[in-house]
């Protein structure tokens, strides 16, 4: 899941309308993962980049495209990007088992 901040009222036509987001391990073997149509978008946006419920997708590398804008403005103004994953504790990460006995959890 990733969340863009845009402002149409105050950017106008630098403001992105079409935004094409792209994973892979490299530059080179990148495939889109998700096309967004942002009709004049005013502060954050979020976009899922799975459905709900499946399993989050792996990646070293994220592009954010921007295809065009709106009025057909040649420059864009992103005000922030942010980029969320899953979140998992050292013990789940680790394969550690749960230490259930008193002596470990004092």
């Amino acid at each position: 899941t990733g969340s863009i901040n845009l402002s149409y009222k105050l950017d106008e036509s630098y403001t992105p309308q079409i935004i094409s987001i792209r994973a892979g391990t490299t530059y080179h073997d990148l495939q889109e993962v998700k096309l967004v149509n942002m009709a004049q978008p005013e502060g954050w946006t979020t976009i899922r980049l799975v459905d709900e419920g499946a399993e989050p997708f792996r990646t070293n590398f994220i592009q954010i495209a921007i295809l065009t804008n709106h009025l057909s403005g040649r420059d864009t103004h992103v005000r922030q990007v942010k980029v969320y994953g899953p979140t998992k504790t050292v013990a789940a990460t680790l394969k550690i088992p749960p230490f259930e006995s008193v002596d470990f959890t004092m």
